[in-house]
């Protein structure tokens, strides 16, 4: 009544546009002109109309509404229920409708009704989901079978314009619903009344309409004050007297929502803390009641007061209205209510600080943002408080926020701990460090109620961790820097001794050749130590690689056989080696590290060991001790102790190890006994990188020894292995002897050597030119691709890396770039002997990669591998 013009606009709108959003202030009549003034209409017009509220489950509520449609009158299950509501998460509103309205054959309108509930309900639930699945793009032309009619609070129409997305969906889709003017209203008051027969004092109407169209919510007020005046008529006659009697249209809805209140006192016997938990429960304040909101309520969280929201929805009280947005929901009849009603609005108020810290804690649950430890106990206080009152899934975050917080506080508290035991041990070595250590142990007590300073002892321990790691960048490049100045002039010592050694000419005598065997010697040996320092700085860094492979224990024992036979026989041991039946014909991992960790033992034993018998075993470890499978289980080698474990067992007769210096021989550059390393020789460093090598490989070393009875040193391995990696570039297997240097004879092959030192030219070039081979030579990396390009009989190159001009690296990708050299064999001959050494000349193109000084044996090895079986496979054409 009184918006005929309204209806018709919107009826219209209804059939031109998919999408149609009522807006308008509270209480102007936008549900009443939608229920009851467009949806006769629709219906007339054939449309089959269903309503819903987003309510805490909007996808839902939808789902419900679109059931209803397609199969009136029929009670659905959850299971389609959800179903449905699945479908709309996924596919969208629209698509889903469509299919509905072709099966029905029947147009569909959907009437949204107190949309606002998308964003004021706390339901967690994405509302920017909701709504790009729920309103049609604005260039999008949805089946004309389906129309969608929303109601939406105005001071909510900011919220929805500011979402990504949504403000283009509806804008020129809206129908603003403005107040009914005092002359409507007094058509609402008059009319009605006259058909039931009933007449007001002259003047009186229109002074209702006036103090109503005052309020924010007139039709409400209007409704609960002729509801108050209904009662007072005499002679079917409402007058002045009636009207000022109740206190106008303030005191009609104060009086009614007292009366109802009075009575749920006094005859229902309801204290007053449960009517107004049950209200409360009913509310969201945006600030005080001049800004709240009304919101569901589900039956769940309002416990043993669902009884009181029940009482206040009683058809004379309607206070409450119950299902509407779903079975056992609740909530206030309308926010005129929180305004006028002075009970209410007074609790509203003074329950402000509550409903805008549970406003928070909900937009803090939805985020997953845990709170502060100020906030903990801010929320435990309110849960102390107001438990009833606050939403299961606010209060589990506010438990899951206390656990973290208690985690964080108990790590806290190890930290302290750890701090006051290292302040303990710093005063028990030294006297000086008393007055220091009682002031780190007056800090420790200050950090348990300063947490602060735990932050400040972070900050300190990342630079201490980033001076870390300068560090050993800049030891990484000493080292690699001393590892390249070494390697170059010993590449040329070691060659031209071997030489020298090798007496081919037969014109040295026998003192000379043995000075060049002790120069050849004290060389291998200074390698040797380089090549140590080298691997325990890897193994320090974290950058030593394993690559598990499957290794065969029979080959296994043969280059134990080949390497260390000559060795005891020079000094009259008994060697033998055993492989048990009851091991499998091999086992994964690393056979390079595993060959390097035997080849130290066996070595230390055979260095040792001046008579008596030299042992290696590998067998089931079937007795290993608990003490040192622990370890192996708990860093995951092992699944459990029943698992598989290989033990290779190396016994000697030498001179043993004192019990008292068992727990030092595996440190870095230490020996049993100082005088050790002075009449055997030796760093102290491979029994260090022994044991570090297999706790890489997932194991362990054993030490048994008694003074001048000899040694066991046992190495176990777990069986149980994953399986082995693919191999990438070629590998050469480690340590397995090459084919002797006078064995190898080549038949004038032509080879070009580019390094600038010219030592290691003249000495390789003594050496190659001996074992058959033609050497070309050439300076530096732009020298050596002229050579190439001169002369088309070159097979082979053997290429330095760090040399003027052009390195080896960009000489490599030079060849590798040009076609008529880019299957020519470069093998990269270097000082650089770091890791990312040979990853880079692998990039670079290098077909093998050997490092200075170099292992006369494995060249010839190499360039017999690489170069073409018969010399050459014709000439190149010049470039």
């Amino acid at each position: 009544m009184g918006r005929e013009a309204e209806v018709e606009r919107l009826r219209n709108m209804v059939k031109a546009k998919p999408l149609v959003m009522v807006t308008g202030p509270s209480g102007v009549g936008k549900s009443s002109l939608v229920a009851a003034g467009l949806r006769p209409e629709l219906e007339k017009d054939g449309w089959r109309v269903a309503t819903f509220r987003p309510g805490t489950s909007p996808f839902e509520a939808v789902a419900r509404a679109l059931l209803d449609v397609e199969r009136p009158g029929v009670r659905h299950s959850l299971e389609e229920l959800e179903r449905r509501a699945d479908a709309l998460r996924l596919e969208g509103f629209w698509p889903v409708a469509s299919r509905i309205a072709v099966l029905t054959g029947q147009r569909l309108a959907l009437v949204g009704d107190q949309f606002e509930e998308t964003f004021g309900n706390g339901s967690g639930a994405d509302p920017l989901h909701f709504l790009h699945s729920l309103l049609p793009p604005a260039d999008s032309t949805p089946d004309a079978r389906v129309r969608l009619v929303c109601t939406l609070r105005a001071d909510f129409l900011p919220d929805l314009l500011e979402l990504p997305d949504v403000g283009s969906r509806i804008q020129d889709r809206q129908l603003n619903v403005s107040p009914l003017d005092e002359s409507a209203l007094t058509r609402v008051i008059v009319e009605p009344a006259h058909l039931s027969g009933v007449s007001f004092s002259p003047g009186l109407p229109e002074r209702i309409a006036a103090e109503a169209s005052k309020a924010v919510g007139s039709l409400p007020l209007l409704e609960f004050t002729l509801t108050e005046l209904w009662p007072l008529q005499q002679e079917r006659q409402i007058s002045f007297d009636s009207y000022h009697g109740l206190g106008g249209v303030s005191g009609a809805l104060n009086q009614h929502a007292e009366n109802v209140y009075q009575w749920l006192r006094e005859h229902m016997h309801l204290q007053e803390h449960r009517i107004r938990r049950a209200l409360l429960a009913m509310v969201r304040a945006r600030g005080g009641s001049a800004n709240a909101v009304r919101a569901t309520t589900h039956r769940s969280h309002l416990g043993d007061d669902w009884h009181v929201a029940r009482l206040l929805a009683e058809p004379d009280h309607r206070i409450v209205v119950l299902g509407s947005a779903g079975p056992d929901t609740a909530e206030i009849a309308h926010e005129a209510l929180i305004r006028e009603w002075d009970r209410l609005s007074g609790w509203v108020q003074e329950d402000a600080a509550f409903q805008q810290w549970l406003s928070v804690m909900e937009d803090r649950a939805r985020e997953g943002d845990l709170l502060s430890a100020t906030r903990v106990a801010e929320a435990q206080r309110w849960l102390g408080e107001r438990k009833n009152d606050i939403p299961p899934d606010v209060a589990a975050f506010i438990e899951h926020s206390s656990e973290v917080l208690l985690q964080q506080q108990q790590q806290t508290i190890q930290l302290i701990t750890k701090s006051q035991e290292l302040t303990e041990q710093l005063a028990l070595r030294s006297g000086e460090l008393e007055e220091r250590a009682r002031l780190l142990a007056q800090q420790g007590r200050d950090l348990e109620v300063k947490n602060a300073e735990i932050e400040e002892a972070r900050q300190i321990l990342e630079e201490r961790t980033e001076q870390l790691a300068v560090t050993m960048r800049y030891k990484n490049e000493f080292l690699a820097n001393m590892s390249h100045e070494l390697r170059t002039p010993l590449n040329s010592l070691l060659i031209l001794a071997k030489l020298l050694a090798d007496n081919p000419d037969r014109n040295l005598s026998p003192k000379q050749v043995e000075f060049a065997e002790t120069i050849h010697g004290a060389g291998s040996d200074l390698l040797q130590l380089i090549n140590d320092i080298l691997d325990l700085s890897k193994i320090e860094a974290d950058k030593m690689d394993v690559s598990p492979t499957r290794v065969a224990l029979d080959q296994l024992a043969d280059y134990v056989e080949a390497t260390f036979r000559p060795l005891t026989a020079e000094k009259g041991l008994d060697f033998r080696v055993r492989i048990s039946s009851e091991l499998p014909e091999s086992l994964v991992t690393d056979e390079q590290r595993l060959f390097q960790v035997l080849r130290n033992l066996l070595a230390n034993a055979v260095k040792f060991t001046d008579a008596g018998s030299v042992e290696l075993i590998a067998r089931p470890a079937a007795a290993a001790p608990n003490a040192l499978l622990e370890p192996l289980a708990q860093a995951g080698s092992l699944p459990d102790f029943d698992a598989p474990v290989i033990e290779f067992r190396i016994t000697d007769t030498g001179i043993g190890i004192p019990a008292d210096k068992l727990g030092v021989i595996f440190d870095a550059f230490k020996q049993a006994d100082g005088t050790t390393s002075r009449k055997y020789g030796g760093t102290g460093l491979g029994l260090s990188i022994s044991r570090d090598i297999a706790h890489l490989l997932g194991g362990e070393i054993a030490v048994e020894s008694e003074l001048g009875r000899g040694s066991v040193f046992s190495l176990y391995l777990p069986l149980s292995t994953p399986e082995p990696t693919q191999p990438g570039s070629p590998r050469q297997r480690p340590g397995v002897p090459a084919p002797s240097a006078a064995d190898v004879r080549f038949h004038g092959e032509k080879v070009l050597l580019v390094d600038d030192d010219i030592r290691t030219l003249f000495a390789l070039i003594e050496f190659l030119e001996r074992h058959g081979l033609s050497v070309r030579y050439a300076e530096n990396g732009r020298e050596g691709i002229e050579v190439l390009q001169e002369d088309p009989d070159i097979a082979g190159v053997l290429m330095d890396i760090m040399m003027p001009e052009m390195d080896g690296y960009e000489a490599t990708a030079a060849i590798r770039a040009t076609p008529e050299l880019s299957d020519l064999p470069v093998i990269m001959l270097t000082a650089r002997a770091m890791p990312q050494d040979r990853a880079r000349a692998e990039e670079a193109g290098a077909s093998a990669y050997l490092t200075k000084p170099v292992d006369e044996d494995a060249l010839l090895s190499t360039l017999r591998t690489w170069l073409p079986a018969n010399g050459r496979t014709g000439p190149r054409q010049p470039g």
